[in-house]
C-alpha cells in the first residue's frame, strides 16, 4: 500500500504504468500466440488457455466440442488476455467483445492456414473469431528500487564512529 508520494520514488518519469495506444495494443496481440479467454455462464467465471491469431481486427482460435465451446455458445461475451514479461518490464492488453463460431467454408479454409498449434488432437475443430469491442493495453517498465534503508557499511560506520 502507498503511504506517501515517496513510495514511488524510483519509477520511471512517466509513472509505473503506461496506457497503450489500440494500435500499439494490436502490435503486441499480433506479436503472441498464446493468450487466455474468459467467459461467464451462469453468473460463474471461467479461464481457458487458448493459442490464437491476431491480425489487426480479429482474434481467432480453435477448439473442439466441449466446455469452451458450450459456454462460447451460452454466452458470446467474453474477455482475452495477453501479457509478456522480461528482465525490462511487461505488457498486458485486454480485449473485450463477442465470440462467435466462424461458419463460412471459404472463412474456416482461411482459419486452417493459421498458425494455430494443436494441443490436443481431435478429428474436428471449430473455429472462433472475437472482434473486440474494447482494447485496453498497459506497459510496465521495470524500475531500480531506491533503497529505503541505510546500507548495511552506513550503519556499520554509525556503530564504529568514522573511519579515521
Amino acid at each position: 500500500m502507498l503511504e506517501n508520494d515517496h513510495d514511488l520514488d524510483g519509477w520511471s518519469p512517466q509513472g509505473p504504468v503506461t496506457e497503450l495506444s489500440p494500435a500499439s495494443s494490436w502490435e503486441l496481440l499480433n506479436s503472441a500466440s498464446f493468450g487466455r479467454l474468459g467467459v461467464s455462464v451462469d453468473n460463474q467465471p471461467k479461464i481457458f488457455p487458448v493459442n490464437y491469431h491476431a491480425d489487426g481486427s480479429a482474434i481467432i482460435f480453435r477448439t473442439a466440442a466441449g466446455t469452451k465451446l458450450h459456454d462460447l455458445i451460452a454466452n458470446r461475451s467474453v474477455v482475452f488476455e495477453v501479457d509478456s514479461r522480461s528482465a525490462q518490464g511487461a505488457w498486458s492488453v485486454i480485449a473485450e467483445g463477442n465470440a462467435e463460431v466462424i461458419d463460412d467454408s471459404d472463412e474456416i479454409t482461411a482459419a486452417e492456414r493459421l498458425p494455430l498449434p494443436e494441443w490436443v488432437p481431435v478429428q474436428t475443430y471449430v473455429f472462433v473469431r472475437i472482434i473486440p469491442t474494447h482494447l485496453h493495453g498497459r506497459r510496465f517498465l521495470r524500475h531500480v528500487e531506491v533503497s529505503r534503508h541505510e546500507s548495511p557499511v552506513a550503519e556499520q560506520n554509525e556503530q564504529n564512529g568514522p573511519a579515521l
